[in-house]
């Protein structure tokens, strides 16, 4: 799905982002961190797994959130920037910059990946990324482990489930996505998820529409049990080869 954070985008800036690694899991996509962690990335991108040669993808997603529950008052912006390659069939690797808005100590976040993952029987695949998260200015930083296992749920509809670790405490989130691609333009996804990191639960429900191959639109709800639901609204641009 989107590789903006999913459920701590109000919370502290260090908890990495979940992303449901569509671009490594699922044919139907990537979104990204993750945890994540893309959909606007779906549109764009199929499995690298069992490509035997170099493939690469890069792109921009602009967001703008607000809050539904306080007159849709206007939360942040947020500019995402990617690269992404996929290498020797399944092993791949990315950097995501993503910016802060309205942190008085930090531009921007970075994030840097590597993993591997292939497909295995019935159509299922898994995928195991280790990732890096750290702030343009400040020295806090941290890392995540994410295990992911994707799985076919009929025609259509695609499932994920995934369990991102910080190996520095031990604490895992758990996550349990969903997907179905519409029609060759409409994808309709949505995610729940239980943070052992932050003592919460959330989940998200969104839809994403493709302009052309490379330009993509999609509308994002969020929510926890602890703060205010958010809403985003994203455009998003992709080329890769």
């Amino acid at each position: 799905m989107l590789a903006q954070n999913f459920h701590d985008i109000q919370g502290p800036k260090m908890i990495p982002s979940f992303r449901i690694l569509c671009v490594t899991t699922f044919a139907l996509a990537q979104s990204a961190h993750a945890e994540n962690t893309n959909p606007l990335k779906d549109e764009f991108t199929s499995s690298t797994f069992g490509a035997p040669k170099f493939t690469y993808s890069a792109g921009v997603l602009a967001t703008t959130r607000l809050n539904p529950s306080d007159s849709l008052d206007h939360v942040e912006d947020e500019l995402e920037l990617f690269y992404e390659i996929g290498f020797g069939g399944g092993f791949h690797a990315g950097i995501t910059l993503t910016t802060l808005d309205g942190d008085p100590a930090d531009n921007y976040e970075y994030e840097i990946t590597f993993g591997y993952g292939s497909e295995f029987a019935n159509g299922m695949t898994w995928d195991l990324t280790y990732g890096y998260i750290g702030l343009d200015n400040s020295d806090e930083t941290s890392e995540e482990i994410t295990a992911t296992l994707g799985f076919p749920l009929g025609e259509t509809i695609e499932g994920s489930f995934a369990v991102i670790v910080d190996p520095d405490t031990g604490k895992s989130d758990q996550e349990f996505g969903l997907e179905t691609a519409l029609n060759d333009r409409w994808t309709l996804f949505g995610l729940a998820g239980n943070s052992d990191r932050d003592d919460n639960v959330y989940g998200e429900v969104g839809v994403s529409y493709a302009l052309t191959d490379s330009v993509a639109l999609e509308v994002l709800y969020e929510d926890t049990n602890d703060d205010d639901p958010l809403l985003g609204f994203t455009i998003g641009y992709e080329f890769g080869g």
